[in-house]
């Protein structure tokens, strides 16, 4: 829902995405923009159903509660490698995406995930592996460990792309990227003087803080890195502060969406003004160059 926020943010002030890279839930969110999605389309997925539109079915937490596949079943130890199978969701994506081939799309879209076995990030999309369905590769990126199997890509296995990098801004400008804006929902909450400390709301508060701690540590890093690399590149960094809203909860949708929106809205507005997103017509993109 934040990620969706940045969207409509974008949409108001008439700025447009020419490439979508994104990881985890930054994929989900990317690849229906990338195919024509509104956020208000999206919007519509959570909203309960006596206020919905009829834009297809919403997106429903059962979605992601896949039993396990045949596959599965028949090695213990695949079988434990998770909770749920990300099959199901996989499914629902196909259903709903015009298209499921990378290759048809005019944005380009390019989705990332982290090999099981230690290979490293794949690329899903044109020119990296563009013969994956769109909706395979969605469903790979989104396997959070733990929580989800991994999930086969041919002979191979993955998990979200989160775990590899938090941030594939070096795709986005070898495909020809001059402005980045970066939607991060990893935030670490910061806690008032005075107020009591994180460690008495039990171990997943623990775990998440942990988590948010840990990829933001390796955004600012990434970041750091392609302002060394490629210094004429703008990085617009969109990061709204979630607090202690859990990211599974529907009840608190509109919070997350309203914060990611503020956020974006008010970082986009300066950079508009400054004239971040006018490029001069005798520049040419790096792929050009």
């Amino acid at each position: 829902m934040a990620h969706i926020g940045v969207l409509r943010a974008m949409q108001e002030l008439g700025i447009e995405a020419d490439i979508c890279v994104g990881a985890s839930a930054g994929a989900i969110a990317g690849a229906f923009y990338a195919q024509g999605y509104t956020p208000s389309q999206m919007i519509d997925w959570f909203r309960p159903f006596w206020q919905r539109g009829l834009e297809g079915p919403p997106l429903k937490a059962r979605y992601f509660l896949g039993l396990p596949n045949q596959e599965q079943r028949r090695s213990w130890g695949y079988l434990t490698s998770g909770l749920f199978s990300i099959d199901r969701f996989e499914r629902f994506v196909a259903e709903q995406l015009p298209t499921d081939d990378f290759r048809d799309l005019d944005k380009r879209l390019l989705i990332t995930a982290a090999d099981i076995d230690g290979r490293g990030r794949v690329v899903f999309g044109r020119g990296y592996r563009d013969e994956v369905p769109i909706s395979k590769a969605l469903a790979a990126s989104t396997c959070m460990p733990g929580l989800f199997r991994p999930h086969r890509v041919g002979d191979r296995f993955y998990i979200d792309g989160e775990v590899v990098r938090t941030l594939s801004i070096d795709l986005a400008v070898e495909a020809g990227a001059d402005v980045v804006i970066v939607s991060n929902v990893y935030r670490p909450h910061v806690g008032r003087a005075g107020s009591p400390s994180l460690v008495h709301q039990g171990g997943l508060a623990v775990v998440r803080q942990s988590l948010n701690i840990i990829l933001n540590e390796k955004e600012k890093r990434g970041i750091d890195l392609i302002h060394k690399m490629y210094p004429q590149i703008q990085v617009l960094v969109v990061s709204p502060d979630l607090g202690r809203l859990p990211f599974t909860s529907r009840m608190h949708s509109r919070a997350m969406l309203r914060r990611g929106y503020r956020d974006a809205l008010r970082i986009l507005a300066k950079a508009k003004r400054r004239g971040v997103f006018e490029v001069a017509p005798n520049v040419r993109t790096i792929g050009e160059a």
